[in-house]
């Protein structure tokens, strides 16, 4: 007895010997890709670890062990640092492990998200607190923002300066060289919503520091986590893509040390467990979004050198008529009410693109704002076209009747567009419609 004992204690300590550190940069189906020193190797999972949630994610500290020469198992998770969580919209309640063993949260969101829209940044504020890691936002294709439009957003982003860690907004040589000296030598997760530029920041930092020609690059979608590293010890987590961090049981300690504008604004909103940052209908983000609007209406008229006036309604266009003049956001035309054939004017006669600004129409409740972009045309019962639009933003479809003065040949290149690209060839229609003819 004492005999094997002894045996099992000699092969436990060889296995423990046999045991490699390493860290986990990607995980797949019952697999990880795994850093040991600079190698990259594969191991197999124990089958606990794949079905157990957050059981192992990106980021992970580990131990692997030979199986043979080739091949490696993941024997243990070593404890964590850190952990950086959000929530599931589907499942209220549930925790997403998204990294762990990082210094800091990268979050980036688009300057036209930033310019219209709350929430995302707030969230993230919040998730990094509660990890207890740096929170540094970044706000990206700042360069597409007209001149004007950046000196209004300066007084928003003072605010966020204000709670978090560190603020960058564009990608100017000063703003990537501050942010490279701030995560080097550390690990990083990077994240936002799709198409924010999340992939191409990762791949600009990492080019710098190896001080490799950058090189542009069209990333495709990022279905999964993985570790990027690079040199000095620099490695960035890239996730994809999530509009909302979801978080639950926000407590007001939370937002009065991260957002104390929206503790000032908590009592006009109903919902008792409202976290002021993603939910429809809260009258936080609502008021805050009238104050920004109030404050764009007021720098903006005592830059022409008139006397601001008092603040105005939010204006709701479902009884009254819309006589308000505009500047496309999309093609840049000036777009005035006359003209229209009616007293709404909902996108602009040129090239027929709108914004997500109502829920219903004319109420301007959407805090939305993605340019809706003609995708299809329609005929109503009495004989009258509509356009059918969708939003980049969050893909949501509307029909709006068309203008007396809208541009007649895009509306034809729209109509004819499916039967300029048919599913099946056109020399088929004759089989179709006239049979098939025998010689």
């Amino acid at each position: 007895m004492r005999k094997k004992k002894v045996k099992e204690n000699i092969q436990i300590q060889d296995a423990e010997k046999n045991k490699i550190k390493a860290m986990v940069i990607k995980i797949m189906n019952k697999q990880a890709q795994v850093l040991a020193g600079n190698k990259l190797l594969i191991c197999l999972l124990p089958q606990a670890m794949v079905s157990e949630k957050n059981a192992l994610v990106v980021g992970d500290r580990v131990a692997i062990s030979p199986v043979d020469n080739d091949t490696y198992k993941l024997s243990e998770v070593l404890p964590r640092e850190t952990e950086v969580f959000r929530g599931s919209r589907r499942s209220p309640g549930e925790r997403i492990l998204i990294a762990a063993n990082v210094h800091y949260l990268l979050a980036v969101v688009t300057a036209e998200y930033f310019r219209h829209q709350a929430g995302y940044l707030e969230s993230a504020v919040i998730a990094a607190r509660r990890a207890g890691v740096k929170i540094i936002i970044l706000i990206s294709k700042w360069d597409l923002m007209g001149e004007r439009e950046r000196e209004l957003l300066e007084e928003k982003i003072n605010l966020y300066r204000q709670t978090a860690d560190l603020v960058f907004a564009g990608s100017e040589q000063a703003e990537m060289e501050a942010m490279i000296e701030e995560v080097s030598n550390k690990t990083g997760v990077v994240v936002g919503d799709r198409s924010c530029g999340k992939s191409t920041l990762i791949h600009k930092i990492l080019s710098r520091l190896s001080e490799e020609v950058e090189t542009p690059v069209k990333f495709p979608g990022t279905h999964s986590s993985q570790m990027e590293c690079g040199p000095q010890n620099t490695c960035l987590i890239d996730t994809p893509g999530f509009r909302d961090f979801a978080l639950q049981a926000v407590a007001e300690n939370e937002k009065n040390t991260t957002f104390p504008e929206i503790a000032r604004l908590a009592h006009q909103c109903a919902f008792s467990s409202c976290t002021h940052t993603h939910e429809e209908g809260c009258a936080v983000l609502q008021a805050l979004r009238e104050e920004c609007i109030e404050r764009e209406r007021y720098d903006a008229y005592q830059s022409m050198g008139g006397k601001p006036s008092k603040p105005q309604q939010k204006p709701d266009y479902r009884r009254t008529a819309c006589t308000e003049s505009f500047v496309c956001k999309v093609c840049g035309a000036p777009v005035a009410p006359e003209g229209a054939g009616s007293e709404h004017r909902n996108h602009c006669p040129k090239c027929l693109s709108s914004l997500h600004v109502d829920k219903k129409p004319g109420d301007r409740a959407s805090l939305c704002h993605g340019v809706m972009e003609p995708v299809s045309v329609w005929v109503r019962k009495n004989g009258e076209w509509a356009v059918i639009h969708r939003c980049r933003l969050c893909g949501v479809l509307s029909s709006n009747r068309i203008a007396a003065d809208d541009n007649p040949a895009l509306l034809m290149s729209i109509a004819v567009k499916p039967l300029a690209r048919t599913p099946f060839p056109l020399n088929k229609l004759e089989e179709v419609f006239g049979g098939k003819h025998e010689p």
